[in-house]
């Protein structure tokens, strides 16, 4: 379900990484995808996570160029994520 969602916007879209992290107590996945759209590339840096009530993702994005810059930035704003 995941990459089909990116790949919705950017038909190009993969998977470069995957890993399981707990976030705030929840177990979540970590997923960076690359992907073009409008013939710009794109590196999408998400955390998604599941329980019986349904599934959140929480993305965040920039150029590819620019993903080494900001991705410690984006990894804190995910790292945000609570369950209420």
């Amino acid at each position: 379900m995941r990459i089909e969602n990116a790949k919705r916007a950017a038909p190009d879209a993969r998977i470069v990484s995957q890993e399981y992290r707990t976030v705030n107590g929840l177990r979540v996945v970590q997923l960076n995808i690359l992907g073009t759209i409008q013939g710009i590339r794109f590196s999408y840096l998400g955390y998604y996570y599941s329980n019986s009530k349904g599934t959140t993702q929480l993305l965040t994005f920039t150029s590819e160029n620019l993903y080494p810059k900001f991705k410690k930035e984006a990894e804190e704003f995910l790292n945000g994520l609570t369950r209420q």
